[in-house]
């Protein structure tokens, strides 16, 4: 009877078991669901590598479950829980609760007998699925939601890193810094050359400048700047070396010093600019004057002297005056010269060192356009375009000159000579070697204005590198020819 009353019993023992197991398995999926949601959130936050936080979340999944449903089979379910909820469901009033607790007993009595047998005769109707009905654990729901957002955290895409840097310097503005360290290259040489202090700091100080046009994050703007800077650097030393100036006086002393026959070459020298040959002649000249060149001399030599202390030139002032009052003395005027040859060879230095910014200065504003360029290649349409840019310039039009201009007639110059006869005769000089200086120095003073005035314009407004190109090329066409400045000026295919 008692095997019986167990053997009804037992489904009802087996579904609690299973609902059990189910339960606390869905309870252990929930908690390594949410332990889950954690590391994919550390995923996120790069506290924690994809590979280790997947592999962890996997574990506890996995092992969650599967620990819970073991703890769950390991406790188990008695016979009594199962004949609790049969006396629940059927009301019976703990008649399977006291059978199962009088077999646990092991003694019999008709009492237990009698209640044994109540026991049995009431579950034979017994239907274990009503007694333990199958519901789904309130904690399915909860880790399924749970596990999917924690799948989601670790296997969704995540986005790049964003991290903030520095862009890359411009490839223009590190070919105009290149340019711009070849100029501070010949600066350089030119300051060992001539041993000038200041050309050095000033170098110092352009090289400080390119390096700092060389960090990443140098926009156009911000090289175009640094030029303008360097440019006004080397603008300050050229005006420190006051050329003009000097080279006016200069003159003046040169011309002075052609009034006489042993000093006429240096003079000559001296009026042309050409200091360093006018000291090798002051150095090696013989200072002997007859008395009337000696007058003329001292005469021409006070009056250059009193203008170069009126320009502030006391140095040269004061080697000038030296020169009359030694006149008369040769070793005494010989040591004058020498003085005077030094002064004049300073000058020439100081010159070619204006000339050379002078040039570097130009250099840097092609740098500039060269910063500015937008690059391309060079080619040649096949008509003039009308349309105006701002912004390429790198285009060739056609023949935009058109054909030469056909001359219809034939020049030919000819000297015509005349046969003297009796009478009077009128003679009319129509050229000289004079006038031919002259238009040379009116021709190079037109040039140096409108090279100023175009070099203004090029730094001032947008021009395309192509035309600035065009200008610069012009400019070197028409060049005069002695200029060493502007000899020595970039043309436009300047590397």
């Amino acid at each position: 009877m008692g095997e019986r009353i167990v053997t009804r019993l037992e489904p009802v023992r087996r579904r609690q078991l299973g609902l059990d197991v189910l339960r606390l398995a869905a309870v252990g999926l929930l908690a390594g669901s949410l332990l889950g949601i954690g590391l994919g959130v550390l995923r996120w936050e790069n506290a924690i590598s994809n590979r280790a936080a997947v592999w962890m979340c996997g574990v506890l999944v996995v092992g969650g479950p599967v620990l819970a449903a073991l703890f769950g089979l390991v406790r188990g379910r008695s016979a009594r829980s199962a004949a609790a909820a049969v006396d629940a469901h059927y009301d019976l009033k703990d008649r399977a609760v006291s059978a199962v607790e009088f077999l646990g007993r092991g003694r019999s009595t008709p009492v237990h007998a009698l209640q044994l047998a109540d026991a049995e005769q009431h579950l034979l109707g017994l239907d274990p699925r009503r007694v333990v009905p199958f519901r789904v654990p309130a904690a399915v729901p909860c880790a399924v939601a749970a596990l999917a957002m924690a799948l989601g955290l670790l296997f969704w895409p995540r986005p790049a890193a964003v991290q903030a840097k520095t862009p890359e310097p411009l490839e223009s503005v590190l070919d105009a810094a290149d340019e711009a360290e070849e100029i501070v290259e010949d600066i350089q040489q030119a300051a060992r050359k001539e041993k000038d202090p200041q050309l050095k700091e000033l170098v110092q100080k352009l090289t400080e400048t390119i390096e700092q046009m060389k960090q990443p994050g140098v926009d156009v703007k911000e090289a175009l700047a640094k030029l303008s800077e360097m440019q006004a650097a080397i603008a300050a030393q050229q005006a420190e070396f006051n050329v003009g100036l000097v080279d006016t006086q200069m003159q003046a002393l040169g011309e002075a010093l052609a009034s006489t026959q042993a000093l006429d070459g240096a003079g000559q020298s001296l009026q042309l600019g050409k200091y360093d040959k006018a000291a090798d002649q002051l150095e090696q000249a013989d200072p002997k004057f007859d008395r009337k060149e000696a007058k003329t001399l001292k005469e021409k030599l006070a009056r250059a002297a009193q203008q170069m202390e009126e320009a502030g030139l006391a140095e040269l002032s004061t080697a000038t005056t030296q020169l009359p009052e030694s006149l008369d003395d040769e070793g005494t005027c010989q040591g004058a010269l020498k003085k005077l040859g030094n002064l004049a060879r300073s000058q020439g230095s100081r010159k070619r060192i204006a000339d050379l910014l002078t040039m570097q200065t130009r250099n840097l504003s092609e740098c500039k356009g060269n910063c500015q360029k937008n690059g391309g290649a060079k080619i040649r349409l096949r008509k003039k375009s009308d349309t105006p840019k701002s912004t390429w310039g790198r285009t060739i039009s056609g023949n935009i000159d058109g054909d030469k201009t056909a001359l219809d007639s034939t020049r030919k110059r000819e000297q015509v000579q005349g046969q003297m006869g009796e009478g009077d005769a009128e003679t009319e000089t129509t050229h000289m070697p004079e006038g031919r200086q002259t238009a040379a120095r009116s021709y190079r003073e037109q040039y140096q204005k409108y090279r100023r005035m175009t070099e203004a314009a090029l730094n001032s407004e947008p021009i395309p590198l192509g035309h600035r190109q065009t200008i610069r090329k012009y400019f070197e066409l028409i060049r005069p020819q002695g200029d060493e400045a502007e000899k020595a000026a970039p043309g436009p295919d300047r590397k």
